[in-house]
């Protein structure tokens, strides 16, 4: 199927993309553009970047709408997800007098979709997976996980025999059924491999059901999600107005007048039931204004939203961060990386708190705040993960929290033991130290786990040193920090360089040495307090310090809420 406009493209330097301006009708974008919504599906991340859709402003939309001399100066803002003449691509034809040097060309846009509705559910899945693989090399040559197949089976209720003898395999999700043994392909790029594997696994279980079974979803993808992703065109900016103006234009067909123009549209102009309801929805519907940016390339998709809405109506630091780090493949950030900065985006910060969050070896890991929408309360806030990794990454910000001491030890570490530390090799320590991959990690990992094991109950949500929710006495801001800051101070004052991230495990318990582990452990009478206010900040600091100067005896639980 297809669509045309006429359009008119421009440019704004000679090297840069055509951004092509058109206007559709709301229900005709709908059909060919795909809103990419940042979400979950099951357990997995989605590669997509918009925010989800708030229902609150539908109302004041369509009211908006309801008005026909309201009108919308700012477009819809979309690119192609392919760009070409052949089936779900998008291409520009300049007009016959154009000069091919013009900066300003009018033309015909030319918009080729399919019905993805009339597919099964497993025929779109191996659509998705082709999508996915053409974004990263390789990907669709990695071994099929096993144990990750076997758990989405058990959760479907399916026999399934999970045999010790049983070795990793690769499964073609696109033909055939067989699976085949083939050496591993290491992929950087593990969220989209991530999502990757969920695809393939739904596919051979889809397969296992045989040719003639269809549903409108497996554990979590939809048909109407996946559909999104396949469209030739992608909402970068704009799908409230566009979903508005759909809702409105639904609610305006349903009106006396309209249901009598659709009689007479069948009963006068013989039009069919279908025929009549679409002539009666082009009336009635809004026809939007588009600028479409002429590039398929997902790293600028990526851009062109997190870098307009940042200049508008900011993007939380969690969900900013969780896009930006998780979006794109490694090949297609680095292409973007640059200008990202330099247009003020957070991306080390982002890609950082994206390893400590997302690293199955990592004691944050599922832990911190997304954005994503409906994801669980009591997770840590993506801004205290960012700053318990600049004390590790950057070795700056290991203070307490105190009006007396205002000592940053992580950074008095860095300035005396760092360049005699035997953990780095390399001349400039502290750049390697601190690079996206360096040693801090392994440094940051086996710190927060020793405090974890020792300090943490990670089974009984219910305990007060709970790890995993911020009601906890233990996993919070406060607590986190005091923690990190005493460990970098034990490092100063015992004079000690670090010479493996394995010794972290024997430098840990040097520093806890006569600390009782249910120090945390304890109802701390917290209720009605503001933990992250200053005052109590600095109180819990303060029985800390006095704490460990000689530690026989734990302060009164009354005294954590004293101010």
């Amino acid at each position: 199927m297809q669509n045309k406009y006429q359009a008119i493209r421009c440019k704004q330097t000679s090297d840069g993309n055509w951004l092509v301006f058109f206007s559709a009708s709301a229900h005709e974008i709908d059909v060919w553009a795909g809103i990419p919504e940042k979400k979950n599906f099951d357990s997995v991340e989605s590669t997509g970047f918009q925010r989800s859709f708030k229902a609150e402003r539908l109302d004041s939309l369509i009211n908006f709408y309801s008005n026909n001399d309201n009108i919308l100066q700012n477009p819809l803002l979309c690119a192609p997800r392919k760009i070409g003449d052949f089936d779900s691509a998008v291409h520009f034809i300049p007009d016959e007098d154009v000069n091919s040097n013009d900066y300003i060309q009018k033309g015909t846009l030319v918009i080729n979709y399919e019905d993805f509705h009339s597919l099964k559910l497993i025929e779109l899945l191996q659509l998705f997976s082709s999508y996915l693989s053409n974004r990263v090399e390789d990907i669709d040559k990695q071994e099929l996980d096993v144990s990750l197949l076997a758990k989405l089976k058990e959760r479907l209720s399916l026999d399934y025999d999970e045999h010790p003898e049983i070795t990793p395999t690769i499964i073609d999700v696109n033909d055939g059924g067989e699976l085949h043994d083939e050496d591993l392909t290491i992929i950087e790029s593990s969220h989209i491999s991530d999502l990757w594997q969920e695809v393939a696994c739904r596919i051979s279980i889809l397969k296992e059901y045989g040719q003639d079974y269809d549903s409108s979803e497996i554990l979590g993808f939809t048909k109407d999600s996946i559909i999104s992703y396949l469209k030739p065109v992608i909402i970068v900016d704009g799908q409230h107005r566009l979903i508005g103006a759909i809702e409105h234009s639904n609610r305006e067909s349903k009106t006396d007048d309209a249901m009598a123009k659709y009689f007479g549209f069948m009963t006068n102009d013989g039009l069919t039931e279908q025929e009549a309801k679409l002539k009666v929805q082009n009336e009635v519907c809004r026809h939007l204004p588009i600028s479409l940016v002429l590039s398929d390339d997902p790293a600028e998709h990526v851009f062109q939203f997190v870098v307009v809405n940042q200049k508008a109506t900011p993007i939380n630091n969690a969900l900013l961060g969780t896009i930006v780090s998780t979006t794109l493949a490694t090949n297609e950030l680095e292409r973007v990386a640059d200008r990202l900065k330099n247009a003020d985006i957070e991306l080390e910060a982002s890609q950082a708190v994206s390893f400590a969050t997302r690293n199955c070896n990592s004691p944050f890991f599922g832990l911190v705040q997304t954005g994503i929408s409906g994801e669980q309360s009591g997770k840590l806030p993506w801004t205290v993960m960012r700053s318990l990794i600049t004390i590790f990454k950057d070795l700056k910000g290991g203070k307490f929290f105190s009006d007396e001491n205002r000592i940053d030890y992580a950074d008095l570490w860095r300035r005396r033991y760092l360049e005699a530390s035997e953990i780095i090799t390399e001349n400039d320590k502290y750049k390697v130290w601190s690079s996206e991959d360096g040693v801090w990690r392994d440094v940051f990992v086996n710190f927060w786990t020793c405090v974890r094991d020792k300090f943490g109950n990670t089974n009984d949500p219910s305990s007060h040193n709970y790890w995993g929710h911020t009601s906890s006495n233990l996993f919070n801001k406060i607590s986190l920090t005091i923690l990190a800051a005493d460990f970098f101070k034990y490092l100063c004052e015992s004079r000690t360089n670090l010479n493996s991230a394995d010794s972290i495990s024997q430098l840990v318990n040097e520093w806890l040495t006569d600390v009782d582990l249910n120090y945390f452990n304890r109802d701390w009478k917290l209720a009605n307090v503001k933990k992250d206010a200053p005052g109590t900040r600095k109180q819990w600091s303060r029985l800390w310090l006095t704490y460990r100067q000689d530690p026989r005896q734990l302060p009164q639980t009354a005294n954590y809420k004293k101010i």
